[in-house]
């Protein structure tokens, strides 16, 4: 029996966690009682390829700008009735529009959102990510949930007008079979990268932008040499090869201990061989996904105080506020100038943390129960109008 069609959309596929999640959520929901198919407004991105791997089809707007046209809208209005999904389920602010507009075009389908964004200072966002998040605040009293994946992130948007009485809190989540502890990872990431097997080693995975701050990553790989620590800091993400990591490194006479790399499909391989995992982040984290990863792979990790990741941590002691460089290096000396044993506790109790709080097995059964939860609902309200009881709904029956 064919699966319940669900219609992701999300704006362009690149790498990013949130489309990262999609691609892992939606290989698990594929396996269900629901059938989930993928929209992307731009064209599609390298992580499209995961999705088809997965017998995911994947539909494309093929927008070139965040505006849709008349023909963006046509073909929207096309692929609502070629897939004819019963669920939209809309992936950050653009994605959760064109599922509103889907809904719209469409047969009035039930639409969840999803947000994987915090909004410390809206002054920080771009002028037409602020437009579209004031849209968002009028068009959200449409949705049926709200999903985020941050407490921090839900007050942030209930405080710019969206509804609170859509508020669903469901944390990322992270494959903990595939993030794990490797006893080869040490040796695999030093050969994969070229780096000297006797540093510390310290990292971070994103892509090059101003909210991720990597120019405090670099001053703190500064500050901990200073301090006698033979720290080597990892960069991998796509951008970094003419950006701020590069002049800065030069400015501070530290460039053979800097390390960039472009996005891998191997950070499950390499993640386990660093010593300390640091996000830098000055703004626009909700639930790092990455920082979960390094968790589930044994590796302490220390964060900037943005979104939840105090949160994801479990532990206040273990992030600095943003944009103090100072700060965040004497945290990571605490910890690497900890024994060997003491790190590894470490790394053995922040993964233990994960499998229990932070899995993606609690990720897709928090989702797989909103989806039923709302087409219940629906089946309800339509029995209601005809004057007659809703039997069990199609959901649970294929279960």
């Amino acid at each position: 029996m064919a699966g319940i069609p669900v219609l992701h959309c999300i704006t362009g596929l690149n790498v990013g966690g949130a489309e990262y999640m999609l691609a892992r959520f939606g290989a698990k929901l594929a396996q269900t009682h629901y059938d989930p198919s993928v929209l992307s407004l731009m064209t599609p991105g390298p992580i499209a390829r995961d999705l088809r791997a997965a017998n995911i089809n994947v539909a494309t707007l093929q927008m070139h700008q965040s505006r849709p046209g008349p023909r963006a809208l046509a073909r929207l209005r096309a692929i609502m009735r070629s897939s004819q999904p019963r669920l939209l389920h809309g992936w950050m602010y653009h994605g959760n529009v064109a599922a509103s507009i889907g809904s719209l075009l469409g047969e009035r389908q039930p639409i969840i959102w999803s947000i994987h964004h915090s909004i410390a200072n809206l002054a920080s966002e771009k002028l037409l990510t602020r437009a579209v998040i004031r849209l968002s605040a009028s068009l959200s009293h449409g949705t049926s949930a709200i999903s985020y994946c941050s407490r921090v992130s839900a007050d942030q948007h209930e405080a710019l007008g969206f509804d609170p009485d859509k508020r669903r809190i469901i944390p990322n989540g992270v494959d903990c079979d595939q993030f794990r502890p490797r006893s080869d990872a040490r040796r695999y990431l030093c050969d994969a990268l070229s780096v000297p097997t006797e540093r510390i080693l310290v990292g971070n995975v994103a892509r090059a932008h101003p909210m991720k701050d990597h120019g405090s990553f670099v001053r703190a790989i500064a500050r901990l040499r200073s301090m006698g620590l033979d720290a080597h800091g990892i960069l991998i993400g796509d951008g970094h090869e003419r950006g701020v990591v590069h002049r800065l490194a030069a400015e501070l006479d530290i460039t053979p201990m800097i390390t960039v790399s472009n996005a891998r499909a191997d950070i499950d391989r390499l993640m386990p061989g660093l010593d300390l995992f640091m996000l830098s982040s000055a703004w626009g984290e909700a639930f790092p996904l990455v920082v979960a990863e390094a968790m589930a792979s044994g590796v302490p990790a220390i964060a900037t105080d943005v979104g939840d990741c105090a949160w994801l941590l479990g532990d206040r002691q273990m992030v600095v506020g943003p944009e103090n460089a100072d700060t965040l290096a004497k945290l990571a000396a605490s910890i690497l100038c900890l024994s060997q044993d003491a790190r590894r506790q470490l790394g053995e109790r922040a993964r233990r943390r994960v499998v229990d709080r932070f899995s993606l097995r609690s990720y897709v059964d928090s989702h797989l129960a909103l989806y039923d939860e709302i087409l219940d609902q629906q089946a309800t309200r339509a029995a209601r109008q005809m004057g007659w009881q809703a039997p069990v709904s199609t959901a649970r029956r294929m279960r």
